[in-house]
């Protein structure tokens, strides 16, 4: 696996253990209204990573074709899913 695509899978995966946590912190016991806000902040920052995980696949199985192209929409939803969870680097 080439540079780009190990430093990306770790972006992944320190991705995904963000979205793990912010999920216990969203499930802990909190009122009524909170917890509808949290939960739907919590789905928005799920489809999120999905969509990021989907390009990342995208990428991964592509060929050499449309390589430039892939690698801007995994860096779109990069961002998204930075400035989703807080805008956290």
């Amino acid at each position: 696996m080439d540079p780009y695509m190990q430093k990306t899978e770790a972006l992944l995966r320190e991705g995904k253990g963000r979205l793990d946590r912010l999920s216990v912190a969203m499930r802990a016991s909190a009122p009524e209204f909170s917890a509808l806000a949290r939960r739907r902040k919590l789905m928005r920052c799920e489809a999120r990573y999905s969509e990021l995980n989907r390009h990342f696949e995208l990428l991964r199985s592509a060929g050499t074709e449309g390589l430039a192209d892939l690698k801007v929409r995994l860096e779109k939803a990069c961002e998204a899913f930075r400035i989703e969870m807080g805008g956290q680097p």
